[in-house]
């Protein structure tokens, strides 16, 4: 949801679209099914690493929402 939030967040403050988190164990296992990808993206001349959604995790994601 976190990651999710940040992409729709990003997209409409044009601001980085990226998760940021302490919890990298769950973030990385994540990773590891598929649900997130690692990325880094340049804003403001600062390098900005997080994570972001898969085509897969967004469909997950929106899947589970009523």
């Amino acid at each position: 949801e976190r990651a999710f939030e940040a992409e729709v967040r990003g997209a409409i403050q044009k601001c980085p679209r990226l998760m940021q988190t302490k919890a990298t164990a769950r973030a990385d296992a994540m990773v590891a099914d598929g649900l997130l990808t690692k990325a880094a993206e340049m804003w403001s001349g600062a390098r900005i690493e997080g994570y972001e959604l898969t085509h897969a995790g967004r469909l997950l994601y929106c899947a589970t929402c009523d």
